[in-house]
């Protein structure tokens, strides 16, 4: 099989070759920190698009031809999201277009502050790159500023799609990995409107302006993916929202029924009727209260199950079966600690997992520097065994 049937297989269920072998990402300063436990000067992390500024760009180094990219040294598949080096996401901009520019407003040897893409004003600091940046501010604080970023998500803009997209498409047509779409969900796309503090609020001083901007989103999702689903055939979806903490929700679920779940539908019905039928939130945090919500929208599988946040993949499988996919759901603690630890880890987890279908065996959100290389090696050979 190629990597391509051997993703849809397991998605749906049927019988493989082996399980994919996938990861979620790799910090950069995991990276390095590996080069100086033994990892090859020569495989590097491909950069990847960042809504960083002055921080770390998110690649290793400059790429020798020789060189390897991170995911090709561990043996991972192509055709997954977020992992540098095997990303294979179909590249139509569904953000903003065009986008802010992006500024420096101060900047010191530790720490710069800057404004993205999304016009999001923080702070980094540029020697701990797996902390948070500090948000300062956002674009959106009233209904005029709404209205003025709207001209900003024309689906019909040019730049949405790369200069050779007509070659693009040929290439895509006869590919042997999966091929993802990825845009921003409602939780997701209204953070980044108003900051999470600002738009908990609207809800209950301007509730009619989040029903605006919901239907607003809801009509620019599905012109622009309509066309990029016409014109080119995609796996599977993802959804960004990150729209939960450690125990449960950032918003209520009445909330989320009220406001998301009517486009969520809507989406989701496009996407089905074009043939996609492998639709992924993409949320960290306790999820226990969203899950319900999402599989009733039609959206059947969440990544990346984030245990410190409650998450447990068996117990989802014992609960929804068939009903909801897994991506994710290996305690990042975990693999950092003895490699007794590790192997219980995996083994409590994995197996019956890859046995039942539906499941892709990764670490719980990015693979952070505390996790030694050696016992990094021993978990993905662990994966390639039991694959």
């Amino acid at each position: 099989m190629n990597t391509r049937e051997r993703l849809l297989a397991t998605m749906h269920f049927q019988p493989v070759d082996r399980c994919p072998l996938w990861e979620w990402h790799y910090l950069d300063e995991t990276v390095h920190q590996w080069h100086a436990q033994g990892l090859p000067a020569e495989v590097y992390l491909p950069p990847v698009a960042s809504g960083e500024w002055c921080a770390p760009a998110g690649s290793t180094g400059s790429v020798d031809p020789t060189d390897m990219n991170i995911a090709d040294y561990f043996g991972l598949d192509r055709g997954q999201p977020y992992c540098p080096g095997a990303v294979e996401l179909v590249p139509v901009n569904t953000g903003m277009e065009p986008p802010f520019e992006t500024r420096t407003l101060a900047e010191t040897a530790e720490r710069c502050v800057f404004v993205d893409g999304d016009g999001i004003t923080q702070e980094v600091f540029k020697d701990r790159e797996p902390a948070m940046p500090r948000f300062i501010d956002f674009p959106v604080k009233s209904r005029a500023d709404f209205e003025a970023l709207t001209w900003r998500f024309d689906s019909t803009s040019v730049g949405r799609y790369p200069a050779d997209w007509e070659q693009y498409k040929a290439q895509a047509a006869g590919r042997d990995y999966a091929l993802g779409l990825t845009f921003d969900g409602f939780f997701g796309r209204l953070r980044k409107w108003m900051g999470l503090e600002t738009m908990l609020l609207t809800l209950y001083d301007d509730p009619a302006l989040i029903q605006e901007m919901c239907e607003f989103h809801t009509a620019f999702v599905l012109a622009t993916i309509r066309q990029t689903l016409a014109e080119v055939r995609i796996d599977y979806a993802n959804i960004w929202e990150d729209m939960a903490y450690k125990t449960g929700p950032l918003i209520s679920p009445r909330h989320v029924r009220q406001y998301f779940l009517p486009g969520y539908r809507q989406i989701v019905d496009l996407l089905r009727s074009s043939g996609v039928d492998i639709i992924f939130v993409d949320s960290d945090g306790n999820l226990d209260l969203l899950i319900p919500i999402w599989l009733e929208a039609g959206i059947n599988g969440v990544w990346p199950i984030e245990v410190a946040a409650g998450m447990d993949p068996v117990a989802l499988r014992s609960q929804y079966g068939r009903d909801l996919l897994l991506v994710g759901g290996i305690d990042k603690r975990r693999l950092s600690k003895g490699r007794a630890e590790l192997r219980d880890e995996v083994l409590s987890k994995v197996p019956a997992l890859n046995e039942g279908g539906g499941y892709v065996a990764t670490v719980d959100h990015s693979v952070p520097p505390d996790i030694p290389l050696d016992n990094y090696w021993l978990f993905r050979h662990m994966l390639a065994e039991l694959a």
